[in-house]
């Protein structure tokens, strides 16, 4: 039971990393703004999941409040990476 639990995680997070890894065959040029540009609230005003940066959708149970702002997680995990360092993630997010 051990071992499917250790190769379970491993594979969450691989998967997790995945993610987060850009797009190689893509059709338009990066750009240093493109690079450095902040997170932004969709057109519903929600930001993204500060965590893993997926855009917020309306199926998000998990939300936390930090210092007044009400933040959408797509998972328990992301909800927990984030309240273990939320200040790196409010940084990422431009607040």
């Amino acid at each position: 039971m051990k071992y499917i639990f250790v190769i379970g995680s491993a594979l969450f997070l691989f998967a997790c990393a995945q993610q987060n890894k850009p797009a190689e065959n893509t059709t338009m040029p990066a750009t240093p703004a493109a690079a450095t540009e902040k997170l932004t609230a969709d057109a519903n005003g929600k930001l993204p999941d500060p965590v893993c940066e997926m855009p917020y959708d309306t199926s998000y149970k998990e939300w936390t409040v930090y210092k007044g702002d009400t933040l959408h997680f797509c998972s328990p995990t992301c909800k927990g990476v984030f309240e273990k360092a939320p200040e790196k993630y409010m940084a990422k997010l431009g607040k």
